[in-house]
């Protein structure tokens, strides 16, 4: 195909704004957990002598690409500036996850691979729910909503920030794994560009184009935890600039134990399929179109069922090297069910977004552009009203200004943010990066984001215990951070960011004065968090590459108010101080493939009073894998240190062995 790389880079920058159902595959763990968890400790302890054995067959470094150091030092990404920069250059904390990472790992979902990000805090609350945040504000255990409030984020361009509650729910964002490019994960705020709710970072998951997934792939897997999982997917070229490629897979998850041993009843299952459109009709334009459909059912004391649908298109037009036009729109439909309440919530999403990107001189690059959000969202009781239809309306506008070529960059810009409730919003941006050669760079930002309300805060009808509070302000960031990121020795590349964050308006739960003992919502905490977050990835040969990250960070809340109740601050950050993560990528011979990820988190401080809430724990996943031409069969255990252990509230996150095969045509 002319032009291949072009076309290649037009789809990478479209990337940044971004068949038929597989029948339900059922049954039972044919294993014991003691038998697959004796033979995955034995295989791992056999790998150490096969090792030492086949040191002198091992493969040649250029036939390891995907462990190259180049190829790794050459990432662009597109979350921190909605155009293509180098990983090594960006002015901001982030994080790459590659398709590579994400496969060499033991995770069988989303949430579990983004535990590979140090900078993130993952925390498995339930079955099917995970808490996850950037820089603390993990979470609020408050009537059962366990999401965090301050991160952003989005799969191939579509926003999963929900309205109702803020935040992600995570059991319906199930993106089949090995259709992942890659999953950039920036820590800090991101408002400038990414508008409302990119408080303290914003995770952008991008798939591959069909035109790179070619061919048909299965993959079965059966489990102690994840009792079964099974996903198919088929890519062709229908002619020749047009590719597609459809899937579907299904699963069924186990329940977790409550603190005192008993069942907690939160099994899973979860069914989706979906497909993608990728033309190339010339060297100057792309477009896509893609979308998925789900349905699945969880078990709690509420009990749940959902399903939706979800449709993105998308246009890239290059009008030459220096100036492009993004134009992307997509449709999403979300439904939820929880039968013992009998409430129900039907979200229709309509978001339409346009960019230009374009070079007005040798030192100064625009890139501006407006947004407007449509969101529907239908109650059946809790909310009054009932029914609510959201406006969501922004424009911005960056200038990413050379102050010297190649070594020193200062980036400026504001986005002009419009919404229902606190209604006109700026964030504005300053971002500077200093590269004195092409393997050091020193970089500052001070930003400025909000997170806007939620109809949660704003329309929740009034209970015996909790209320909501009439002009329910945005939340307020003013961040401060500083970083270096280095290659050493075209072996090592290391990342270290420092950071202060001033919070204001924070939510708050008060007294109400006016009903004791009743409770409302306020905005009447402040607080200040500060930090670092260092992480790593060495290529030590051509057959064995280590990843590492170490993330602390620190908070003082304040109240503004006397009628603030004094574990507010507890409810609104559930945070550990200290994280460490390690991931070990091994290939022992040719075929053999021996892979280990450890992580230790620590202490979480209670909800109710002052102390620990949630103890500290270190565990550790180990995959062992034999991949052939067209057939890779994988032995895998994830949480091995421990039979269980709790991550969040009371649950127990149990010890899984599971066995998969998977076969490529």
């Amino acid at each position: 195909m002319k032009n291949d790389k072009l076309l290649t880079s037009l789809h990478k920058r479209g990337s940044m704004l971004s068949g038929d159902l597989v029948q339900h595959y059922r049954g039972n763990c044919p294993f014991s957990s003691r038998t697959l968890y004796a033979a995955c400790i034995a295989l791992c302890i056999a790998a150490f002598p096969v090792l030492a054995a086949a040191q002198s067959t091992l493969p040649a470094a250029s036939e390891l690409k995907k462990l190259s150091f180049e190829e790794l030092m050459n990432i662009e990404v597109t979350s921190v500036s909605k155009a293509p920069e180098k990983l090594t250059e960006v002015a901001s904390a982030i994080q790459v996850l590659t398709n590579d990472d994400i496969y060499r790992s033991t995770a069988n979902s989303l949430p579990e691979a983004l535990r590979l990000a140090s900078n993130l805090q993952v925390a498995k609350t339930n079955s099917h729910d995970w808490a996850i945040s950037a820089r603390g504000f993990n979470a609020t255990p408050l009537r059962n909503n366990t999401l965090s409030n301050k991160l952003l984020v989005m799969i191939d361009g579509r926003s999963v920030y929900t309205p109702l509650f803020g935040g992600v729910f995570w059991d319906v964002q199930n993106v089949m794994l090995q259709d992942i490019d890659r999953i950039e994960v920036v820590s800090g705020p991101g408002g400038t560009l990414w508008g409302a709710n990119a408080v303290n970072g914003v995770i952008n998951v991008m798939t591959k184009s069909a035109r790179e997934t070619q061919g048909m792939f299965v993959t079965a897997s059966t489990g102690t935890f994840l009792e079964n999982h099974l996903a198919a997917r088929f890519g062709t070229r229908i002619d020749t600039n047009l590719y597609l490629r459809v899937y579907g897979q299904h699963f069924n998850q186990g329940s977790m134990k409550l603190g005192n041993g008993s069942d907690a009843r939160d099994n899973w299952n979860l069914t989706q399929a979906g497909f993608r459109l990728d033309y190339y009709p010339s060297s100057k334009n792309y477009l896509s179109i893609h979308g998925d459909v789900y349905g699945g059912t969880e078990e709690s004391p509420v009990n749940s069922t959902q399903n939706g649908q979800n449709l993105t298109g998308r246009w890239v037009h290059s009008f030459s090297n220096n100036s492009e036009l993004v134009v992307q729109a997509y449709f999403d439909r979300t439904w939820k069910l929880l039968s013992a309440t009998n409430f129900r919530e039907l979200l229709n999403t309509y978001d339409l977004d346009v960019q230009h990107r374009f070079r007005l001189n040798r030192s100064n690059t625009i890139l501006y552009g407006f947004g407007y959000r449509y969101m529907d969202d239908n109650t059946s009781n809790s909310f009054n009203p009932l029914r609510r239809r959201l406006n969501l309306i922004n424009t911005f506008i960056q200038d990413q200004i050379s102050i010297v070529p190649k070594k020193l960059e200062f980036t400026v810009g504001t986005k002009f943010l419009y919404n229902d409730y606190s209604k006109m919003e700026f964030q504005p941006s300053a971002r500077l990066a200093y590269t004195p050669t092409q393997h050091h760079t020193i970089w500052g930002a001070v930003s400025r984001s909000v997170r806007t309300p939620s109809r949660f805060e704003t329309e929740l009808v009034p209970s015996t215990t909790l209320g909501t509070l009439a002009g329910f302000k945005s939340e307020k960031v003013i961040a401060y951070e500083l970083g270096y990121r280095a290659s050493i020795a075209d072996r090592v590349s290391l990342s270290l960011a420092g950071f202060y964050n001033y919070y204001t308006d924070l939510r708050s739960f008060n007294t109400n004065p006016a009903a004791p003992p009743t409770y409302i919502f306020g905005n009447d905490q402040r607080a200040n968090t500060w930090g670092f977050e260092f992480s790593s990835n060495a290529v030590l040969t051509g057959w064995w590459r280590i990843r590492t990250g170490y993330t602390f960070l620190d908070k003082k809340f304040e109240s503004t108010k006397p009628t603030v109740l004094p574990t507010s601050a507890y409810i609104e950050a559930l945070d550990p101080k200290h994280q460490v993560m390690f991931q070990s990528i091994m290939n022992v011979t040719r075929n053999l493939q021996w892979d280990v990820t450890a992580r230790h988190v620590g202490d979480i401080e209670s909800v109710l009073t002052v102390g620990v809430g949630v103890v500290s724990y270190t565990t550790f996943d180990v995959r062992l894998a034999w991949e052939g031409k067209k057939v890779t069969y994988t032995l895998q255990g994830q949480n091995l240190a421990a039979a269980d252990h709790t991550e969040f509230v009371t649950r127990q996150v149990p010890r899984n062995i599971s066995a998969k095969i998977s076969f490529r045509f």
